[in-house]
């Protein structure tokens, strides 16, 4: 599909209860448009760049543009914003560096699958949410594909 001048795939999945349900799978051919990311980029883990590079940059739930891999436009710098969060689990007790983490999958309402470039050695990814304490040590594609049959129902 075409918006704008930007082009898509969108997929129409039934799930099992019959339901179809719609997702966007952005061109990866498309501008960076994201410069505290393009800056890191080298940093970010091969398959994620893969995926971005050579399937698709960003595969989400299509009417709520969430529930899945954010484009690169929208991928979250954690460093940008004031995470309450903190206040509650201390950040003597963080174990990411909020300076070089990237919330590449956000569910729509707060939670974000992040990758610390610095510190995640073998697809290590952190569940964040501004509402509840972080998981620390998850293997980023196992998340996201939990997360995306989630959203599926």
């Amino acid at each position: 599909m075409k918006i704008g001048s930007r082009y898509s795939i969108l997929y129409s999945i039934k799930n099992q209860r019959g339901k179809v349900v719609y997702y966007e799978g952005r061109n990866p051919k498309e501008n960076f448009n994201n410069d505290q990311l393009e800056e890191d980029w080298p940093n970010i883990p091969l398959k994620i760049r893969e995926f971005y590079k050579n399937v698709h940059n960003g595969f989400y739930y299509y009417p709520s543009k969430s529930m899945g891999l954010d484009p690169l436009e929208e991928v979250t710098y954690l460093d940008e914003y004031e995470w309450g969060i903190l206040e509650d689990i201390g950040e003597e007790n963080l174990k990411i560096d909020l300076s070089s983490s990237y919330g590449f999958f956000s569910n729509g309402m707060g939670t974000y699958v992040v990758i610390d470039y610095k510190n995640c050695d073998h697809g290590n990814a952190a569940l964040w949410s501004s509402k509840v304490e972080p998981e620390y040590n998850l293997k980023f594609w196992d998340v996201v594909d939990e997360w995306m049959v989630i959203g599926f129902e």
